[in-house]
């Protein structure tokens, strides 16, 4: 699953809410956004926003709708405070929620619900989650960095054909988590570093994950955490190291290729009897000398 096709098929569905607002634009001004805005037109923000309600900041209320923030930043109460979101889109089609930096929600942005949506080039930090999506369909969540939230960097939950890539997660509690029977997903070409608990975790019944070009280190657990309760994860060609627990600790109907595991506390991989060795696999200098089990690994 590309970022090119995604990018097509996500480009049909923005193009047309945007070139209509583009035609429209020079007849009528937009009204300014201000906390607790509804976006009903593809809009760029203007200021900083500085919300103190404990609800969300601003909510996607049209399709086809691009928010650009321009590099501005929104800002909430506190994670403990808020029960809101900083960007807020619900049963929506080819919004774009981009450019900017949103701290202090109990969720920098939502997806819910959503299809053919975008999310990127977001900074979300000291929120609960950063980037949550679910219950959709063709999403993209890229480029976009996120560190110090209490919960997830990213969430992903019960979404299909989607992909989350090129993002860098920072001193989070969780890493990227795949979870509540999401299918067809590829988290690929992500960094994530000094997570609390596992880096990348897929569990709750997920199917067809891809675990793909991830760098995996410096975290206080598991580098790469795939479930028992988990079918067709493919997890290949990752890097995990000096991880507080196994590189990989894979499980369910998962296939594990090409990965190297280098100075983890414990092993590099540990494989379940129903994993398939799909070869090429690497470890050196981990913490348990065994380097692998349930799977060959060469040195590097």
């Amino acid at each position: 699953m590309s970022t090119s096709t995604f990018r097509r098929a996500l480009g049909v569905a923005a193009v047309a809410g945007l070139g209509a607002t583009l035609a429209t634009g020079a007849a009528q001004a937009a009204p300014p956004v201000t906390c607790g805005s509804v976006i009903t037109a593809s809009t760029a923000l203007t200021t900083d926003l500085v919300c103190a309600g404990t609800g969300d900041a601003l909510v996607i209320g049209a399709d086809n709708v691009v928010l650009d923030l321009k590099g501005h930043s929104i800002t909430g109460p506190g994670a403990g405070p808020s029960t809101g979101a900083g960007v807020r889109a619900a049963e929506r089609t080819g919004v774009t929620i981009t450019n900017g930096t949103v701290s202090g929600f109990e969720h920098g942005v939502v997806v819910d619900t959503t299809h053919y949506t975008t999310v990127s080039k977001i900074s979300a930090h000291h929120n609960v989650r950063g980037v949550e999506v679910a219950n959709g369909d063709h999403l993209l969540v890229m480029r976009n960095t996120l560190w110090a939230n209490g919960g997830d960097a990213i969430r992903v939950g019960g979404s299909d054909d989607s992909l989350i890539s090129q993002n860098v997660a920072t001193d989070n509690v969780f890493g990227i988590y795949v979870a509540d029977f999401a299918g067809t997903v590829s988290v690929t070409r992500n960094v994530v570093t000094g997570t609390e608990n596992a880096g990348l975790a897929v569990f709750s019944g997920t199917t067809g994950i891809t675990l793909s070009q991830n760098t995996v280190s410096s975290g206080r657990a598991d580098g790469i955490n795939v479930a028992a309760d988990t079918t067709g994860t493919q997890v290949s060609q990752n890097t995990v190291t000096l991880n507080g627990g196994d590189g990989i600790d894979a499980a369910g109907t998962s296939t594990l290729a090409q990965n190297l595991a280098t100075w983890n506390a414990q092993l590099g991989i540990r494989a379940t009897d129903d994993v398939t060795d799909g070869g090429g696999n690497k470890a050196v200098g981990n913490g348990d000398l065994a380097q692998c089990v349930g799977v060959v690994c060469s040195t590097p």
